[in-house]
């Protein structure tokens, strides 16, 4: 038997195996160039390895292979960020950067995809910024759906309850999107929620590439504070929503994506591969199924944040603070960041993704947490605070007693100029329908005519004939009668006088009686709203007349403590006594800075100051009958300010305030509401009627 050689090869010659393997490796290369042509220049890696080697599986197996194959002289090339590119494809340019994408929307009954479902879901089709096709349904979840999403959406249990259930429509929503690029706000939340659904049907998850207009507004509109759908749209010239639906939510995210690429392409980014990096939708894609904050923060933020009371400050590359908060424990209030869902909540919006930097401040006590917040958000301004900075528009109601015929209106700022000023109200649109309320009951003039001169009479307006004011300008007003109603409205609005509720319930009762019930349901929401309105200055006002105290807390020193000296209502000054110094030189202090009250007082609150005297007053209140709170005597009754100091000095530690915790969020916005709230521990002190509270349905104030 003789033995079989193996075929000898030339250097034009190679082994059939060899040619067999190039010939594999050139198709495949060839079916990822086609691809990436396809996809504008560019696409992601992950997405790559799907269409090349039909496998959604584990890029991390996968990838390697994906590497040997191409990059040999095919023009594609592997960026940093994950992207496989040809030579850099340019839009021309009169056509759209966005060429042809799905807009997706959905609604759902929650948050967290794992356990919440679609009650509604759009997706449209658009091909050189032209709508041309258009999937939307509702869903039926299987689930009652919960009264807030009801509110939100307009979405109630009878419209999903002949829905197809998604399971229904699951074939014809993969078919729809197909390959295509999706776009959407804050898209990777809806995803994770078509995704969600897929997996209880045991189907692949969607692995098309994505921009998220949320990523690309912050990147290319760099004015923009609070980057919602609405207000990103507002910034590029459209109109926002007026209802919160799937099909309106995805064209309005789609006409915003185009202006958004337009703007990009203005700023220098020519391509789509471009535009997908600078959206930055699939460098960080999370993988736990909704997307939360570990996915987008470095742990390394939290290194050296201690578990201390205090106030945090997040800022963005710039250096930027774009968020205050504040906290009983720092660090863990910080670590909560990285569970936090990406999805509708105020916070989420961008906020994760542009942090860089966290600082923080330690203080002794909540109170000063809470003042401190505040002061911090009013300077610095940030973008995705959403309470106290409008503080400069907050409006006064403005009785002008000066002016022989007053009227009520609204003013922007307090003047010398001899009105009377109730406010400021930070809820602009109660104090606006305060004014117009009394304007409808009282028949006081309305007009802005001065009465300084002759030109003032005469000409009557229309309201004379219909019975809406007294008609100074005609001569035929009673001044007395007239200044009586004048100071009826002023005892209303300083919260002393009940006539005028009276007046407003016997226009609801008519209503009623007249079966009007819709009036009737107008003037119950209104009375109540000016009830908080009224309320608000009310209880300024007697804490002005009861809160003059010490009031002693903890101190961000061990070896201290912090005296406060609370005079009319409003904090006068801070003292930080140490365990070491006597009772005599705390006392000095007090007494120094008590006789500088005397000779000065408070001066008038204005925009800086009644966010802070509300802040102060409402956690007296909610602290009354503390230890730690010493009411000061009249001072017709003298002061022993040895006395007071040596009581402050005496507190033991744990007698320090173990403070009420006030619930909730961060935002100071539940300290600030304008609402009648009784502000003294004497339970004798008068309050606004209960019929006048506002609910207690709001969050509170405590993620302390």
């Amino acid at each position: 038997m003789s033995a079989i050689n193996p075929p000898t090869t030339t250097g034009e010659e190679q082994p059939a195996s060899r040619v067999r393997e190039q010939d594999r490796y050139a198709f495949l290369s060839q079916r990822a160039v086609a691809f990436v042509h396809g996809k504008g220049g560019s696409a992601h890696e992950d997405l790559l390895i799907a269409h090349v080697f039909g496998n959604t599986g584990s890029t991390a197996l996968w990838g390697p292979l994906l590497r040997s194959v191409l990059g040999r002289g095919d023009g594609l090339t592997r960026r940093d960020d994950g992207y496989w590119t040809l030579a850099e494809v340019v839009a021309p340019p009169d056509s759209p950067l966005l060429a042809e994408f799905v807009v997706l929307d959905v609604e759902t009954t929650g948050l967290k995809p794992l356990h919440q479902r679609i009650i509604e879901l759009a997706a449209i089709r658009y091909r050189d910024g032209t709508e041309v096709e258009r999937f939307e349904t509702l869903c039926n979840p299987d689930k009652r759906i919960p009264r807030y999403i009801s509110d939100l959406t307009g979405i109630t249990d009878a419209h999903v309850a002949d829905a197809p259930r998604f399971s229904e429509v699951a074939e014809e929503v993969m078919a729809f999107l197909g390959s295509s690029l999706i776009v959407g706000h804050n898209v990777g939340f809806d995803i994770s929620f078509v995704n969600a659904e897929l997996k209880r049907l045991g189907k692949p998850p969607l692995i098309n590439e994505r921009v998220d207009t949320l990523g690309l507004a912050t990147r290319v509109l760099s004015k923009i504070r609070k980057p919602s759908l609405d207000n990103v749209a507002l910034a590029v010239g459209l109109n926002p929503r007026h209802v919160h639906r799937a099909g309106g939510d995805a064209q309005l995210t789609a006409q915003v994506a185009l202006r958004l690429a337009e703007a990009a392409r203005a700023q220098g980014k020519a391509s789509l591969g471009e535009i997908k990096a600078l959206a930055g939708s699939a460098t960080r894609r999370p993988r736990d199924g909704v997307g939360r904050g570990r996915a987008v923060l470095d742990r390394s933020l939290l290194t050296g944040i201690p578990k201390l009371p205090g106030v945090y400050l997040m800022r963005d590359e710039h250096d930027h603070v774009i968020y205050v908060g504040k906290a009983k424990n720092l660090r863990d209030r910080v670590a909560s960041y990285y569970s936090q869902p990406l999805g509708y909540t105020r916070k989420m919006d961008g906020l994760l993704e542009t942090m860089t930097r966290v600082d923080y401040e330690v203080v002794g006590s909540e109170l000063e947490a809470l003042l401190l917040e505040a002061q911090l958000i009013k300077w610095y301004q940030p973008r995705y605070n959403t309470a106290l900075r409008a503080f400069e528009h907050y409006p006064f109601i403005r009785v002008d007693v000066a002016n022989p015929w007053p009227r009520v209106t609204l003013a922007k700022a307090r003047k010398e100029d001899g009105a009377r000023y109730f406010g400021p109200f930070r809820n602009k649109s109660g104090a606006r329908k305060t004014v117009d309320l009394i304007n409808a009951i009282v028949p006081l003039r309305t007009c802005s005519r001065s009465f300084k001169d002759a030109r003032s009479y005469g000409s009557p307006c229309i309201q004379l004939d219909l019975g809406n004011c007294l008609g100074p300008c005609a001569g035929r007003a009673s001044r007395d009668d007239y200044m009586g109603l004048v100071r009826e409205v002023v005892q209303f609005l300083d919260g002393r006088e009940e006539v005028f509720y009276e007046r407003l319930w016997r226009g609801l009762e008519d209503a009623a009686a007249r079966l009007d019930f819709e009036r009737a349901d107008r003037l119950r929401r209104e009375i109540q709203q000016i009830g908080q309105v009224v309320g608000a200055h009310k209880q300024l006002r007697e804490a002005a007349e009861t809160h003059t105290l010490l009031l002693v807390l903890p101190s961000a020193d061990p070896a201290a403590r912090e005296v406060l000296l609370v005079a009319a209502g409003r904090l006068w000054a801070q003292l930080r006594a140490d365990r070491s110094d006597g009772v005599s030189d705390l006392a000095a202090r007090l007494e120094r800075s008590w006789e500088r009250f005397q000779r000065h007082g408070n001066r008038p609150l204005d925009h800086d100051t009644v966010d802070d005297a509300n802040i102060l007053n409402r956690w007296l209140y909610r602290n009354a009958g503390h230890p730690a709170i010493l009411p000061l005597p009249p001072p017709q009754d003298g002061l022993s300010w040895h006395d007071f100091a040596r009581r402050a000095l005496a507190l033991r530690d744990r007698e320090l305030m173990s403070e009420v915790a006030l619930g909730g969020d961060d935002d100071v916005a539940g300290e600030l509401g304008d609402a009648a709230m009784p502000i003294a521990a004497d339970p004798s002190t008068p309050s606004v009627p209960p019929e006048f509270a506002p609910a207690q349905s709001g969050p509170s104030l405590s993620a302390f």
